[in-house]
């Protein structure tokens, strides 16, 4: 089974921290691994004030940071009594002094409740995007009050036969086994609901029925559409033996994932599944290009990210380069 060995737990925005602490103390415990605690304090104007002196500057800081630290232990031996927290308070923009630490320390998971606690517009807010798209390693955004364990989780995957030529198959296809990987790590602590979604569409379809220039016959179409579905079918189940191999057969079997192969756009089959199927955790790649810093997020993930509203695993294939240096 995959296994996180290094932590970065972000405990901002401090009125939700209690459940990235919960979570990320619970993963850290299923996976014997090292835990960091990290906040990130934005300077306030008065510090930037001329009318200040540099001497009070630093110290004021010191004093805000020193407090800042006192309250995340105090909070965290409270809540897992069991940890030896180590702490960091740093200063600058959260997402990139995040990345930073990921880069420098080599965390394989970084933990965080998403910002926007209301749900009215959308999950994540702006800081949130910036750490999904830039972070290198897998990113747990947790829904605010997800303090208990994820009970269904929804692990995406594509198989569709139309690979999107910034992304060759092998890549996909090794993202796709990464994110069954970290899907079943999360699933067999707990004997989690796993399920398993793809998406698939039939090149042109639209057009070989309805357009004004196609003179396919409609039995035609149907088979070239029913082909498309099949091969996709192949797909995945060929998906699912190469996770038997990877995992075992009894760990598969004690899983029972329960698979769907559901026909349309992934922007919209996948939220639907969500919502269809009570998911309050949704395993996905994020990554439409790998290896050139800024190409770093496909339209359609950013698309289901804005829509879902539960927690979201978001994973980078390898070879995946973060613009933040």
């Amino acid at each position: 089974m995959m296994r996180f060995n290094k932590i970065l737990c972000v405990v901002d925005p401090e009125d939700s921290a209690d459940t990235a602490i919960i979570q990320a103390a619970e993963i850290a415990a299923d996976h014997q691994s090292d835990i960091t605690f990290v906040s990130v304090l934005k300077q306030s104007r008065v510090w930037r004030s001329p009318l200040v002196s540099k001497e009070d500057k630093r110290k004021g800081f010191d004093n805000l940071m020193e407090t800042r630290q006192e309250a995340i232990e105090k909070r965290v031996k409270e809540l897992a009594p069991g940890l030896k927290p180590k702490i960091e308070v740093d200063t600058g923009i959260a997402f990139i002094q995040i990345i930073k630490s990921v880069l420098n320390n080599n965390y394989d998971l970084v933990v965080k409740c998403a910002e926007d606690s209301d749900w009215i517009d959308q999950l994540f807010g702006s800081e949130d995007m910036h750490l999904i798209r830039k972070c290198p390693c897998p990113v747990l955004m947790l829904k605010p009050g997800q303090n208990k364990p994820f009970k269904k989780i929804l692990a995406t995957v594509d198989v569709n036969e139309d690979v999107n030529e910034t992304d060759n198959a092998r890549v996909q296809q090794a993202l796709n086994r990464q994110v069954l990987a970290c899907s079943t790590a999360f699933c067999m602590p707990d004997l989690t609901e796993m399920h398993v979604a793809s998406a698939w569409e039939a090149y042109a379809e639209d057009f070989y029925r309805h357009g004004a220039f196609s003179q396919m016959p409609k039995d035609e179409v149907d088979r070239y559409v029913n082909q498309v579905q099949e091969e996709c079918n192949k797909k995945l189940n060929q998906l699912m033996k190469e996770m038997s191999g990877m995992l075992g057969k009894d760990a598969v079997n004690y899983l029972s994932p329960k698979l769907h192969l559901i026909k349309g756009k992934p922007s919209k089959v996948i939220p639907e599944t969500e919502k269809r199927y009570g998911i309050d955790l949704i395993v996905m790649g994020t990554v439409g290009r790998v290896g050139i810093p800024g190409f770093i997020i496909g339209n359609t993930a950013e698309t289901i990210l804005k829509q879902v509203t539960c927690s979201v695993l978001a994973i980078k294939p390898e070879g995946f380069v973060s613009p933040v240096e």
